[in-house]
């Protein structure tokens, strides 16, 4: 008598292996054939409520069967997304993803590895493409490194292992009180995970002063010296310097030369956020934009953005290897080596760097994208989009209906419809109802900013797939609408 087999989650029979094959083969030709036609569609459609209702519904006790679930996602999610993959998506700053990306997701959670170290093949390719990020953004060797989540994460890190060094590693065993008087200096134009890093690792919203910014949205050096003397004669402890290599709301980028030049002068860590823009310094002739983001104590980029790889994918680079391992260090049994098998002794440990222990195989896609494409090929986005900013505001400058309000340093611009209007509230609807609009009708997704208090149309291009006759159409239609609605 055969004895009954013990539950699984795999197919059961012949019959749900084919049923298995059909839905991924399915799904394999309607997800290319949408990036085909991408540029035929919306940018973006909004959630009807049926939909919102749909999937409120609760769990089922019995399931529906792969190729009806599959269903339901293509028609509840499938035609609901932010519409990052639009050539004419240029909100927040999200990249359009590559079909080679694509492919390396969905092969590595196919393989669904733990890349927390060890003698496997997602954490020597997570260490070769370390190395190409090392050897591009100009680090020394014995620099370290970590693929993370996002820039977020990349920035908290780096701040973490900053702290780590200016307490003498005494924040890790006395916690609070070893970091009092600590503080984090940037401009006044900083990503908000540099408030959120300083909160978590107990410095508190006061651990972080801001400066004045000069007329191109740069931090300004003679203010940050100014309060660094200040704190300095209250008895505070400077210890971290944070340049932005393109901030979020205009592009700027900081003058990181000087800031390493200041940062030496006083003892201080330089980190630098590079999320939207560090990945620029792989085109030559954008390098020298980024002079002195190569001397910086730790660096933190986006690959999902610029790098057009899927979400989620960020990195920090840490310059002094040894400080970031200790920074992170924690014994415990479970987490031996031995002498071979699958933790051999010697072998590389990411969760050491790291708060996290559980990882996902985030260097398959990385690998795949700049395998498959070149980085030449690669590079040559960067200089596109940058190109395509500079011509954005050229042609919004020429136009007596528009008005620039921000220069560019990279590839995010800010501006709005003027349309000989005062300075007011009602421009600033008129400019709202605008991004709003062309929202709506998935013409294109901006984002709103407020720049000196008055409302901007912000597009932050890092999108492959823009043309630049996208925005000659954009620009067109502000102007219409604009008009229409004053």
């Amino acid at each position: 008598m055969t004895e009954p087999r013990e539950p699984h989650l795999d197919p059961r029979d012949e019959q749900e292996w084919e049923e298995a094959r059909r839905a991924a083969h399915r799904l394999v030709d309607r997800v290319l054939d949408q990036h085909r036609g991408l540029r035929d569609g919306a940018c973006w459609t909004p959630v009807p409520e049926p939909v919102k209702d749909a999937l409120r519904a609760p769990a089922p006790r019995q399931g529906l069967g792969l190729e009806r679930a599959l269903e339901l996602a293509e028609a509840l999610v499938e035609p609901y997304s932010s519409g990052n993959r639009h050539p004419r998506f240029w909100g927040w700053v999200k990249g359009a993803g590559t079909i080679p990306g694509l492919l390396g997701q969905w092969l590595a959670t196919g393989l669904n590895a733990n890349a927390f170290g060890g003698d496997q093949g997602a954490v020597f390719l997570e260490l070769q493409v370390l190395e190409w990020f090392r050897a591009g953004m100009g680090f020394p060797a014995g620099s370290s490194g970590l693929l993370v989540d996002g820039g977020s994460m990349a920035n908290i890190l780096g701040l973490a292992v900053a702290r780590h060094r200016a307490t003498g590693g005494r924040c890790k065993t006395e916690g609070p009180e070893a970091c009092l008087g600590l503080r984090i200096y940037g401009s006044e134009a900083p990503h908000n995970s540099i408030q959120k890093g300083a909160e978590l690792l107990g410095l508190g919203t006061r651990g972080v002063r801001l400066v004045a910014t000069d007329g191109r949205g740069r931090l300004d050096l003679a203010a940050l010296e100014r309060a660094l003397e200040e704190d300095l004669r209250s008895g505070l402890r400077p210890f971290c310097v944070v340049g932005s290599a393109c901030t979020v709301g205009t592009g700027a980028i900081d003058p990181l030369l000087a800031m390493r030049e200041l940062a030496d002068r006083y003892g201080l860590w330089l980190h630098v956020d590079g999320a939207i823009g560090a990945l620029g310094r792989f085109s030559e002739r954008l390098r020298p934009r980024f002079a002195g983001m190569e001397r910086a104590d730790s660096l933190a980029f986006d690959l999902h953005k610029w790098g057009q790889v899927p979400y989620d994918a960020g990195c920090l680079l840490v310059r002094d290897g040894e400080l970031h391992r200790e920074a992170f260090q924690v014994g415990a049994k479970y987490l031996g080596t031995l002498e071979g098998g699958f933790t051999p002794h010697g072998c590389h440990m990411f969760h050491a760097y790291t708060p996290l222990l559980s990882r996902s195989d985030r260097a398959l896609k990385i690998w795949l994208t700049i395998q498959a494409l070149g980085l030449e090929r690669w590079a040559a986005i960067f200089e596109k989009n940058a190109d395509q900013a500079a011509w954005l505001g050229e042609r919004v400058a020429a136009d007596p209906d528009l008005e620039l309000l921000a220069p560019t340093d990279l590839n995010i611009l800010c501006f709005r419809f003027r349309g000989g209007l005062a300075d007011g509230p009602l421009l600033d609807r008129i400019n709202e109802r605008i991004l709003v609009q062309l929202q709506e009708t998935g013409f294109c997704v901006m984002s709103p900013f407020r720049l000196q208090d008055r409302f901007c149309l912000r597009v932050a291009i890092a999108n492959h797939r823009t043309e630049r006759a996208d925005l000659e159409a954009l620009a067109r239609r502000v102007v219409d609408a604009g008009k229409r609605l004053a």
